[in-house]
């Protein structure tokens, strides 16, 4: 039987479930801007146990949504105060992976030295991720607000859904700055201009987590005790967590 997800919504990948290929498999919907280092992790896991980790990846929002649509996704990573707040999901356990940081990216041809320098004239674009449901477009709009900064900004803010499509219109110049977590802005150094950090008091803290759903799958069981080696370790903190 084939089964699918699908979303209209902007930035959720559609994958399709056939009849498993690899000892054996399980599906992980994750926040879009840490779509890096997962993608890294499960294939790292993958090579190392045989087994599969299917992938779907939007805002927090929509990756709720979908776990709640499909019991075939057995983790759900991503803002552990989102997570525990999704209490119908039935998570059995909760596995770190870092503390999430929010930064400012900014296109090549400019330079920001720090944040409050995104009030000057020409940073005229400035992109947002949903700030009503995904982690860093919540973050962005504490900022602005507990730093005086929105009402300078918010005419020039360019809403889009999740963080990965923030830094594509950055790195395209479509965007001159953009509000996006680390781990995305160092996998993106090439494209972008470069980064500056935000300070963390002025947002509230974000803590990335994965939460495996009751019953647990073994394969969501083996990819957290993974979670916990020197292996993931050095590619998590590769990327900022």
């Amino acid at each position: 039987m084939v089964w699918s997800i699908r979303s209209a919504v902007m930035g959720v990948a559609l994958v399709s479930f056939a009849a498993p290929a690899f000892a054996d498999e399980t599906t992980l919907a994750a926040g879009a801007g840490y779509r890096r280092p997962i993608v890294e992790l499960a294939a790292a896991y993958e090579k190392q146990s045989g087994d599969k980790l299917l992938q779907v990846y939007g805002h927090m929002g929509q990756v709720l949504a979908q776990a709640r649509e499909s019991s075939q996704i057995a983790l759900v990573c991503g803002d552990k105060a989102v997570l525990e707040k999704a209490k119908d999901l039935g998570f059995a356990q909760i596995a770190p992976l870092g503390l999430g940081r929010l930064v400012i990216a900014y296109r090549k041809g400019l330079t920001l030295a720090k944040p409050e320098d995104l009030a000057a004239s020409e940073f005229k674009r400035i992109g947002i991720p949903d700030q009503a449901s995904a982690v860093y477009g919540k973050a962005g709009r504490q900022f602005l607000e507990r730093s005086g900064l929105a009402a300078t900004i918010d005419a020039r803010l360019v809403p889009v859904a999740t963080v990965p499509q923030v830094t594509s219109y950055v790195a395209s110049g479509e965007v001159d700055a953009g509000f996006i977590n680390a781990t995305d802005a160092i996998g993106a150094a090439g494209n972008i201009g470069g980064y500056v950090a935000v300070d963390s008091k002025l947002y509230d803290p974000a803590e990335i987590v994965c939460g495996v759903r009751a019953p647990a799958a073994k394969v969501a069981e083996g990819f957290v005790q993974f979670l916990g080696t020197e292996q993931a370790r050095t590619i998590l903190q590769r990327y900022g967590l």
